[in-house]
């Protein structure tokens, strides 16, 4: 989901493996058998952020080697860096690898093999997504597009923002200029609706519902309707580093990974046997 990648990117399923990253002990990255919670979970030393998943490999950029551009081939566990930039907010499409540098915060796109490497956008750019052969993107005089390949920029909003996430045609955000109130703008008719009593600490999506941690109720987390409205709270930690994979919802609190069911249930703590234990 689009939204995983605005969070960090740090848990992603690919093929029967599960990848999680460390954020509290800052031990390493884990890879952990969906189908064997008795087996022992594969340890790798990086700290993988903004994973992209590609058949057998996985784009990142690892934190402790000063966020560059790697490739791990899963099969053989071995990993390479492609590109010596320090690289954020990794975004795979097609036979590219599109993100922004973290010196000069202008955006990017490689050749997955590292080759072409080349600028797109030269203003300072905090967030950006990629819909329908478009680019959307944020920067300090509001909200932007172009073609994939950084042509034809239009604005299509003054506000500025940190985050972006997808969900149908509209962009979901939160306004710092308004509390950081969870806001919706639909790229077609470049109409604005705000959601009440909704300030977004992390945001993300299953493509039906927003999931948010609220700031206005210690960070626990919303499902928000964006069509017909209304939200309803569905867990009371305290929350960041939203993610959804499949039908699952998993977040941080405390530093810890928990996992939730969208389907009801409580919050279940991850451990790095690949086991989960039952929350208190």
């Amino acid at each position: 989901m689009n939204g995983n990648l605005q969070n960090g990117g740090l848990i992603l399923k690919a093929g029967e493996s599960l990848f999680i990253t460390d954020i509290k002990n800052y031990s390493g990255t884990y890879s952990l058998d969906r189908a064997n919670d008795q087996a022992v979970p594969i340890h790798y030393e990086g700290l993988f952020w903004f994973m992209n998943e590609a058949g057998n490999f996985l784009y990142y950029s690892d934190q402790l080697k000063g966020n560059v551009l790697c490739k791990l081939d899963i099969v053989k566990q071995s990993s390479e860096v492609l590109l010596d930039k320090p690289c954020y907010l990794l975004q795979r499409h097609e036979d590219w690898i599109y993100y922004i540098h973290e010196e000069d915060h202008r955006l990017y796109r490689c050749a997955t093999n590292s080759k072409r490497d080349m600028q797109l956008i030269d203003e300072h750019v905090e967030s950006f997504l990629l819909y329908e052969g478009q680019i959307y993107y944020a920067t300090p005089s509001g909200i932007k597009r172009s073609t994939e390949s950084g042509e034809d920029i239009e604005r299509i909003s003054e506000l500025a923002t940190s985050s972006l996430i997808r969900i149908g045609s509209k962009l979901c955000f939160p306004d710092p200029q308004n509390r950081h109130r969870l806001t919706l703008l639909d790229v077609e008719s470049h109409t604005l609706t705000m959601v009440d009593n909704m300030d977004a600490l992390s945001i993300s999506t299953d493509g039906r519902y927003i999931y948010c941690a609220n700031r206005l109720n210690e960070g626990s987390i919303y499902r928000v309707d964006p069509v017909h409205g209304g939200s309803i709270r569905i867990c009371g930690e305290n929350a960041d580093f939203l993610h959804v994979l499949d039908n699952d919802l998993y977040f941080c609190s405390g530093r810890e990974w928990h996992r939730l069911s969208l389907l009801g249930g409580e919050a279940e703590t991850i451990t790095y046997t690949g086991r989960y234990s039952h929350e208190l």
